[in-house]
């Protein structure tokens, strides 16, 4: 999920979902961009293998956020970014 710094639910966010730079082979697993919706929610699904991940947020106006998210096959990552002004 994607909130602003006052935890209100920012809809609209960029959420990137790339292999962790560092694996070794490189692995050929695509980027996926997708969009938050109205709650701030988004979902992507990725191969069903253990993998780790970059987790990329971008929206107009606040400061991008990343975090990286280790899957061990099957299971689900909970991640939230709270995103603060670019101003600040």
């Amino acid at each position: 999920s994607v909130f602003r710094e006052s935890g209100f639910s920012l809809a609209g966010a960029e959420v990137t979902l790339e292999a962790a730079p560092d694996l070794k082979p490189p692995s050929k697993f695509k980027r996926i961009k997708v969009v938050a919706d109205a709650r701030g929610e988004f979902a992507v699904r990725g191969p069903a293998a253990p993998m780790r991940y970059t987790v990329s947020v971008k929206a107009a106006g606040y400061r991008p956020e990343r975090q990286e998210a280790a899957i061990q096959g099957e299971e689900r990552a909970d991640l939230i970014f709270r995103l603060e002004p670019a101003s600040k």
